[in-house]
């Protein structure tokens, strides 16, 4: 930790009286209050982005993001270990709870006045890779491919696991959703509705878990973490906050409603929106990730942990699946 305090006030103007490492960020107790040091182990392109993002949306009028501190020298970020890094405010704050309503809302409103403020970043800004306006079907037919070859490779072991049996059963249904979803974007208004929000140029942030929404005493709402910012329809955010809501036991219209409506409160989602929204939920993202954790990215957690991660996906498509089939034109017109 010395040497970190060393590097970061020969960097800011700054006088550092405590340290503390929370996973990737030091808290820092200051002379000048608290302050926090964002670490990255991105490219330094891909922090110009986000730094690009953070401050794009804070110059049209988004309170809920925290900027980066100029260093002594006047740059936005310093190098840092193996990496990059970058120093703003430590907002004293609780992280957002999804269960609680009036948190809920908090962060959606907050959500769809970042997308309005977001609207017209310099698309040339946008980093390689970050780039997703009209991909979800190449998106969700890579990952379908993906999820052919995580099949194939359970198959072909001589002692299959567990969770090698429950991927190769639960691996037709999902296939036939996969498929329906890809077809339902084809064939739907997503292409068009997508050149016609490439317009607004937008970001998304694409990480709405509750624990990137933190609300201060005042009820504030700040947005955080934005590693995996990228440049596409708000429509992918609502669905994506949408989504983390229902799962697990919790499909249903009065809770999409509540959504949908306190983020019309900023934005106006047509019925057509509402039918691409339907599309993305529709496609099984949760099977095909825990199949990428297991086969290809070999996460370092033991058998029985992707064995309920996996059953917990596979109870949970059951539900989502027997809402979406039969709250289909509900859903929709919500």
């Amino acid at each position: 930790m010395e040497n970190v305090k060393l590097i970061l006030e020969e960097s800011y103007d700054i006088k550092i009286l405590e340290i503390e490492k929370i996973k990737n960020v030091y808290k820092l107790n200051t002379t000048e209050g608290l302050k926090c040091f964002k670490v990255s182990r991105y490219k330094e392109y891909l922090v110009e982005f986000i730094l690009n993002s953070i401050e794009h949306v804070k110059s049209r009028g988004y309170g809920g993001v925290l900027e980066p501190i100029l260093s002594k020298s006047g740059d936005r970020y310093i190098q840092f270990e193996k990496g990059y890094g970058y120093l703003c405010e430590w907002i004293p704050s609780r992280e957002a709870d999804y269960k609680n309503p009036v948190d809920l809302k908090l962060c959606v409103k907050s959500l769809s006045k970042f997308h309005l403020s977001s609207w017209d970043f310099d698309p040339s800004k946008a980093a390689v890779g970050r780039r997703y306006y009209g991909k979800w079907i190449t998106k969700f037919s890579k990952r379908l491919k993906e999820m052919h070859e995580f099949k194939r490779i359970a198959e072909c072991r001589l002692n299959q696991s567990d969770f090698d049996k429950m991927y190769i059963e639960g691996f037709n249904s999902h296939l036939e959703r996969a498929e329906k979803s890809i077809k339902a974007l084809k064939s739907g208004d997503y292409r068009d509705t997508m050149e016609r929000h490439r317009v607004f140029s937008g970001l998304c942030h694409h990480d709405t878990a509750n624990h990137n929404f933190l609300i201060d005493d005042e009820l504030s709402v700040y947005l955080i973490d934005f590693d995996y910012c990228i440049t596409d329809s708000h429509l992918h955010d609502l669905a994506s906050i949408a989504i983390r809501n229902l799962k697990y036991g919790n499909w249903s219209l009065d809770t999409l409603s509540f959504i949908i409506s306190a983020y019309r409160e900023n934005i106006e989602v047509t019925s057509q929106e509402m039918s691409i929204i339907k599309d993305f939920i529709e496609f099984p993202q949760d099977y095909w990730q825990v199949g990428l954790q297991y086969y290809i990215e070999h996460q370092p957690w033991d058998e029985e942990f992707f064995n309920k991660k996996l059953s917990k996906s596979l109870e949970d498509s059951s539900l989502k699946y027997k809402f979406l089939d039969e709250a289909h034109k509900d859903f929709i017109n919500v």
